[in-house]
């Protein structure tokens, strides 16, 4: 996990002020592929570091704060203090990239805005995340994921056929803005590195939710009628049979697209050769689905995954997180670290960057900080 090259970004200095989840996230990634993050947080620190959705805790920091803030320094700010803010806007000659997600205005009033940092260095790139935007008519409204989740649309898409609308199981609008918000920063920093001119650049979790659905969106918005659940668990609303998961004597196995007859050839199942068109496995699917269901039911998901691999079937198994921490995949790929916290008070486990590089990979420089870590080391005094 380390790397000597120190990464992709390691000329690059971040300033930020996220909080929270999909700004942390966006600044982590910063941090895993080299960049020099400063964290602002106030005094005895962020929101996060004491409430989380997930409630437990290692060696007093909340594990979701620990799970979007390593390779980071942490400095303590009262932002509302003049003084502290003059030492903050010192440090824009020396940054490449600002990044917050105040709801709109609240750094402009805090004298800590694009206007402020811009004015001293030019080519500064000022990203912000909001909840709907910098503007608009929900501007000043609370910004939260399952808030999104509902007024974006996709409720009405998870679960299946009469069930009340169902949150995705994670975070999915923060997730999604979060890597949103990284694309956009790189993307500002590629045009200054040609250009030599900064600029602001904003994301928000409603347009980023939207957005995420590309497919059932457009099928809609060319076609006028929204897209039924299913009564069986296919697993995505414009799904075709046999797309879903299936119980089996010992599990769950999950089952991507295929043509229906060509399945039944491989089951032994001859009954499958009528749904010989995509019109037909989609009609039909809650009435495939509940069939295979009882056919997988008859022997184990290793004997059905033999048998499906065999033939090249997209297939796979339904994995628990014991499951997934002892997946081969996951131990090659080197996809769970262990992160120090504090200074040397201790060490977490977390999920790593996925990320390859065949020259600069992300690496692991800095644990997670504790508040203020190192205000003195970044602001002096």
């Amino acid at each position: 996990m380390t790397n000597p090259d120190g990464g992709p970004l390691s000329h690059v200095r971040v300033l930020d002020f996220t909080q929270l989840l999909q700004g942390p996230l966006a600044t982590q990634i910063l941090g895993d592929l080299g960049a020099d993050v400063v964290k602002v947080e106030k005094p005895g620190g962020e929101w996060m570091r004491f409430w989380g959705i997930l409630a437990s805790a290692t060696d007093g920091e909340m594990d979701s704060f620990l799970a979007f803030n390593r390779n980071k320094r942490s400095v303590a700010a009262d932002l509302k203090d003049s003084s502290v803010r003059d030492r903050l806007l010192a440090l824009a000659s020396e940054v490449d990239v600002v990044v917050e997600n105040f709801r709109p205005g609240v750094m402009d009033r805090l004298g800590l805005g694009y206007d402020d940092f811009a004015t001293i260095n030019p080519e500064i790139i000022y990203a912000s995340s909001s909840g709907y935007g910098q503007d608009g008519p929900y501007r000043d409204r609370p910004g939260q994921d399952l808030l999104v989740q509902a007024l974006a649309g996709t409720l009405q898409l998870t679960g299946r056929d009469g069930d009340p609308p169902t949150p995705c199981g994670i975070g999915i609008s923060d997730e999604y803005t979060g890597l949103h918000l990284v694309i956009a920063i790189l993307s500002a920093l590629s045009h200054r590195q040609a250009t030599g001119r900064g600029q602001r650049v904003a994301v928000d979790l409603f347009s980023c939710t939207v957005a995420a659905q590309q497919q059932e969106l457009t099928v809609f918005l060319n076609h006028g009628d929204p897209m039924p659940r299913a009564k069986e668990n296919v697993g995505h609303v414009g799904a075709t049979a046999p797309f879903g998961t299936y119980p089996t004597a010992d599990g769950h196995l999950a089952l991507a697209m295929m043509p229906c007859p060509d399945l039944g050839r491989i089951l032994g199942v001859d009954w499958l050769d009528e749904y010989d068109t995509n019109e037909k496995m989609f009609a039909s699917r809650d009435e495939i689905h509940r069939r295979l269901a009882t056919h997988f039911a008859t022997d184990t998901t290793g004997n059905w995954l033999a048998l499906l691999d065999q033939h090249d079937v997209w297939c796979a198994p339904v994995q628990d997180y014991p499951a997934l921490e002892r997946d081969p995949q996951v131990e090659h790929a080197k996809l769970l670290w262990t992160v120090p916290l504090g200074e040397d008070e201790g060490t977490f486990r977390t999920v790593g960057s996925p990320f390859t590089f065949s020259r600069t990979p992300p690496s692991l420089r800095r644990g997670v900080p504790r508040a203020g870590q190192h205000t003195a080391e970044v602001l002096g005094g």
